[in-house]
């Protein structure tokens, strides 16, 4: 049984968050999104039409949306291990997570993923070792906001490209 630990309900809030991004914003490419000491992001490269502070509204919707659907499976959070291959193969379009698949195979570790909303118009899978609430609706829909939009420049390298911290 997984945690239900403040940092579990963040790094749950993250996958939320990108998989409202996925449905609203479907050419953005998702990187990494931890939980952090006062709540959680999600780094992600938006080639086009990347929100904005006045966005922040629409993209909550859809992420409470996202709750209500993951919370009707039984498990908002399935991992599957999976192998270099079925990895790269599932993220092929997105160089972000290829770079970090690579990592996790030049370290010796599993590859796992994470599926949300599985089987349904809201499913979402993850590169991600865990860490997750049993079940997102755990999740009040008043316990997230989003509240400010950053840039970071991809593993903090300048000659790499900028991405929008949501």
């Amino acid at each position: 049984m997984q945690s239900t630990s403040i940092e579990n309900k963040r790094h749950s809030l993250a996958h939320v968050l990108a998989g409202a991004i996925t449905r609203l914003y479907p050419d953005a490419m998702m990187t990494i999104g931890p939980a952090v000491e006062n709540g959680f992001y999600y780094d992600i490269d938006f080639p086009k039409n990347a929100p904005k502070e006045e966005d922040f509204q629409k993209i909550q919707e859809e992420m409470k949306k996202v709750v209500k659907v993951w919370s009707q499976s039984t498990a908002s959070f399935v991992q599957e291990k999976v192998t270099k291959e079925e990895a790269e193969n599932i993220f092929k379009n997105n160089p972000y997570k290829l770079e970090l698949i690579q990592g996790i195979v030049d370290k010796g570790e599993d590859i796992t993923l994470y599926v949300s909303g599985k089987e349904t118009e809201y499913e979402f899978t993850d590169l991600c070792r865990g860490g997750h609430v049993e079940n997102t609706g755990e999740i009040q829909d008043d316990s997230f906001m989003l509240d400010k939009i950053a840039g970071a420049y991809w593993r903090g390298d300048e000659k790499k490209p900028n991405l929008i911290l949501l």
